[in-house]
């Protein structure tokens, strides 16, 4: 029998009851063994996601940090992508986030970090910058 998937724009909360209440689940297995089901649904999903955010204006905010901190407790791959020059700052805050150094990139400008988004084949690009959302369709998201 086919089990739900995640669909783009759901987060876990949607997903899950969704893939409860889904009737050809609720007819197949019982509710703990569903339950597991749909978990690894979506944990399976977020294992392919790879969600980068900028630095200045966004992953500088506290409430951006606690949003990194939530997809790395879920196994996204999570990524600082900055128009910066040098890392200094991004490695420490990487480091406090969990981020490996790997995952920090400081690009120069903001065309380099599009780039870069483009070629990481980042999923979900966070960003205070309308122009580089702009550029980035479909995975650049605003933060305010």
């Amino acid at each position: 029998m086919p089990i739900p998937s995640p669909r783009k724009t759901e987060n876990e909360s949607e997903f899950m009851q969704r893939c409860m209440s889904d009737e050809v689940m609720i007819n197949e297995y019982p509710l703990e063994q569903r339950a597991a089901i749909c978990r690894q649904a979506y944990s399976t999903k977020m294992a392919g996601t790879k969600v980068s955010f900028d630095y200045d204006g966004t992953l500088s905010k506290a409430s951006v940090k606690n949003k990194a901190l939530a997809l790395i407790s879920k196994g996204v791959d999570v990524y600082i992508i900055s128009a910066r020059d040098n890392a200094g700052e991004l490695l420490q805050v990487a480091k406090r986030l969990g981020i490996p150094e790997s995952r920090v990139y400081a690009t120069g400008s903001n065309e380099a970090k599009v780039a870069k988004v483009k070629e990481l084949g980042i999923t979900t690009h966070y960003d205070n910058n309308i122009n580089v959302v702009r550029q980035l369709p479909g995975v650049g998201a605003m933060i305010s």
